[in-house]
């Protein structure tokens, strides 16, 4: 078997079903440019993740401070969002908290070109004694998108990876231009995936209803008469059948170029492990604001909370680095159990994170949401507690990437009557080189799942595409080796 060392796939489902049954292959190499499906499904192009779209580093962390700020008695919420306030207004800046303990309460924003830093992690403690709400917010922003052209797409299809759409009236239309490519949730659709027969406990549940529309949000990058190529590569296919449109619109002002890093927060009393219907402990450590972009969320300690980070639906191109979350209390999962990230924007990488707890704490730690669009990634994600999983959460995100995790489950699945209903999660979404407990990998009817060198337990039954399972496969980064295929180095953005 010494001509299995290295091997370049295209979609040969023979290949493919030797692959996924010899549990002993050595480090296949997978021509991940060219590899799809028969319909013409590629793989997403995930590089696209992260603050700039991983082609430009993190702002240094030792950058020059405007204001400085030392620990002070009582409440010390007002004088930090009053530092944060005046150097955003200024035009932008660092806000440094020197070392010690700064009690605050729920409610800080951060806002444009404005970076919140601590002394590092243990030596800057922010400390929450209740949640009345979020605790830091990144970005405030609340408006809505205006549609200012709207036009049929004409092709037949579109398969997952493509970058070009055709359109019936190009006319209206630049570059440059924010639109979403949008389609409607039929009811064939919703049969053919068999979403239209979820009943649990007697009662009928609905996954998606019919004429909701599931979007990819990306800039035009050319034009060519009624050719138009976006900037990022779709992430889910497309029909004609689906009613499908090209929307450009005008979003509200986007709040850009926010930071923050270097410090530990911390609830107290604990939320970690509360019944998710404790409306108490339901607020997160952290939220990045709709309409957020190009901002990061860097080397923080979190501790004691239910709900850590939530990226907001239109926040994009966000960066959460090296971020230990630690559960302290007991999980009551009576209605189920918490999110440690949720996800859902679009462009979000989420790199060199961790969840830490005792062995009767469990969680979901990474989460795409409700039609989260993709791509999104997550990479080098660490489990040391021990029931934990990377899980898309509910109906039909899409785009997502994960890759060399270690420990807990990676489950890429139909939730079926799971929730309210959360039926198939995700399409679209590949693990690589993953080393998990668990391995829950299946594929939609007209979709994909897929696992590539994952080593772990497979949950018998799964239709999903394994790869080389057991062992891993080269590239060892297939994000940064997408990054690399634009001309951008991994190994620079500073992550």
């Amino acid at each position: 078997m010494s001509n299995m060392k290295t091997l370049s796939l295209v979609i040969l489902p023979s290949l493919l079903y030797f692959l996924s049954t010899f549990t002993s292959v050595a480090a296949v190499t997978v021509d991940y440019k060219n590899y799809k499906t028969s319909r013409g499904d590629r793989l997403s192009n995930f590089s696209y993740s992260g603050y700039h779209a991983s082609e430009k580093a993190l702002p240094a962390s030792d950058s020059k401070v405007t204001r400085t700020l030392s620990p002070g008695s009582g409440d010390q919420t007002a004088a930090i969002q009053a530092a944060l306030d005046t150097v955003s207004k200024a035009g932008g800046g660092v806000v440094a908290l020197k070392v010690g303990k700064y009690a605050i309460t729920p409610g800080l924003v951060i806002n444009n070109y404005t970076t919140l830093r601590g002394a590092g992690v243990g030596k800057t403690i922010l400390n929450v004694k209740s949640l009345s709400g979020d605790v830091i917010t990144i970005g405030a922003q609340t408006g809505k998108g205006k549609p200012v052209k709207t036009a049929l797409i004409t092709d037949s299809y579109i398969a997952a990876g493509t970058g070009t759409v055709h359109v019936a009236d190009a006319s209206g239309f630049a570059v440059g231009q924010d639109v979403m490519v949008q389609r409607q949730v039929t009811k064939s659709w919703i049969a053919a995936l068999g979403m239209n027969a979820l009943v649990r406990s007697g009662k009928v549940q609905t996954w998606i209803k019919p004429g909701t529309l599931v979007q990819q949000p990306r800039k035009i990058a050319s034009i060519h008469g009624k050719a138009i190529s976006v900037d990022v590569p779709l992430t889910d296919a497309i029909s004609s059948a689906w009613s499908p449109q090209l929307v450009a619109y005008t979003p509200p002002s986007q709040p850009s170029e926010m930071g923050l890093e270097s410090l530990s927060l911390t609830l107290s009393p604990s939320c970690s492990g509360r019944i998710l219907s404790d409306t108490t402990c339901s607020a997160n450590a952290l939220l990045v604001g709709t309409w957020s972009t190009d901002s990061w969320i860097r080397d923080l300690a979190l501790t004691g909370f239910n709900n850590f980070i939530t990226v907001a639906y239109n926040a994009s191109r966000i960066t959460l680095s090296s971020i230990a979350m630690h559960r302290d209390g007991a999980t009551d999962n009576g209605a189920g159990y918490a999110l440690d990230i949720s996800l859902d924007g679009s462009q979000v990488l989420v790199a060199n994170c961790s969840t830490q707890g005792a062995a009767n704490s469990r969680s979901y730690s990474v989460a795409t949401k409700a039609l989260t669009p993709g791509p999104n990634a997550v990479l080098n994600y660490v489990h040391e507690q021990a029931v934990e999983s990377i899980e898309p959460h509910m109906r039909w995100a899409h785009g997502l990437l994960v890759e060399n995790m270690e420990g807990g489950a990676l489950s890429l699945k139909n939730r079926a009557t799971a929730g309210s209903g959360h039926g198939w999660t995700v399409n679209n979404a590949v693990g690589w080189n993953v080393n998990a407990k668990k391995l829950d990998i299946e594929s939609p009817a007209g979709g994909q799942n897929y696992c590539f060198g994952c080593i772990g337990t497979p949950v018998s039954g799964n239709n999903g595409t394994y790869v080389s399972p057991g062992t891993h496969v080269e590239p060892k980064s297939l994000f940064a080796a997408q990054l690399a295929d634009r001309g951008f180095d991994a190994s620079k953005l500073g992550l």
